[in-house]
């Protein structure tokens, strides 16, 4: 019996170790920053479309989750871009975050919720998320959509981010939205919606009187590390960083039983204008 306890002592001392290990073998670190472009020509050059079907995937992560390292810089060429950037009056800096990521296969990888810009009330200029894999290659998704808050002329509605175990409040129910076509379609293209799925995870989604427009920048890239990507839209962008990590920065390994917290506003490690 003594043999036996000691044994499992040994094994699991030994899997600790190797905890560290196969995160740093495929950790990167993951420069980000996402900008609104304020020529007021770009506003005026395309239609947008107005029948939106925004959701989150069930596989998510906030960017202040435990099972992410905060970078404690940018990497320099990153850094001397992005602060051009700022300095520019044709842009708007929406969220800037670094951090380090064990990343994972593309369908495996967990969907990082981002939100940054103004707020009003529950939602953000900018939402949405971005997902970072490695396989022979890196790849990047993004689906991020970019909300102007005005009068309200516009018929749009938007999903909230996700919670976890977030509790049922009762709230008011605007019947005749719920009952309309088009947001039955919506419900229909988006399952996890419904009241009756019952999840882990709580998606809803709510009617947004304040918005006169969103747009959409859904992409996917491959892309290489040590390289600066930018993703492109008319109205805002990304700019996008990949490299590995300094290795005293993976000092601070996420445990294995580390746990995303309850979700929160992403913090700017550059700064906002």
């Amino acid at each position: 019996m003594l043999r036996s306890f000691f044994t499992s002592v040994a094994l699991l001392s030994l899997l600790l170790l190797c905890i560290p290990a196969a995160f740093a073998e495929r950790a990167y670190q993951i420069d980000l920053m996402v900008f609104a472009n304020n020529d007021p020509s770009e506003a005026q050059s395309e239609s947008w479309p107005t029948r939106l079907h925004l959701r989150y995937p069930p596989n998510w992560l906030n960017l202040d989750s435990s099972s992410l390292i905060p970078a404690p810089a940018p990497a320099e060429e990153f850094r001397k871009v992005a602060e051009s950037m700022r300095l520019s009056s044709r842009y708007r800096i929406l969220l800037a975050r670094s951090w380090i990521q064990s990343l994972q296969s593309r369908n495996q990888a967990p969907a990082l919720v981002v939100k940054g810009g103004r707020q009003v009330g529950e939602h953000f200029e900018l939402e949405g998320y971005i997902r970072v894999a490695v396989e022979r290659y890196l790849y990047v998704e993004s689906n991020l959509w970019f909300s102007r808050f005005g009068p309200g002329n516009g018929d749009y509605y938007l999903p909230n981010p996700p919670r976890r175990n977030a509790p049922v409040e009762d709230t008011f129910v605007d019947e005749s939205f719920e009952n309309s076509p088009e947001y039955q379609a919506f419900l229909a293209q988006n399952p996890q919606l419904r009241e009756d799925n019952s999840s882990a995870d709580t998606f809803t989604t709510t009617r947004a009187q304040n918005i006169d427009r969103i747009v959409v920048m859904d992409q996917s890239r491959r892309m290489r590390s040590d390289e600066l990507h930018f993703i492109d839209h008319p109205l805002f962008g990304a700019l996008v960083y990949i490299s590995k990590p300094d290795p005293e920065a993976l000092n601070t390994a996420p445990s294995a039983d580390a746990q995303a917290p309850a979700d929160s506003v992403p913090t700017d490690t550059m700064g906002q204008q």
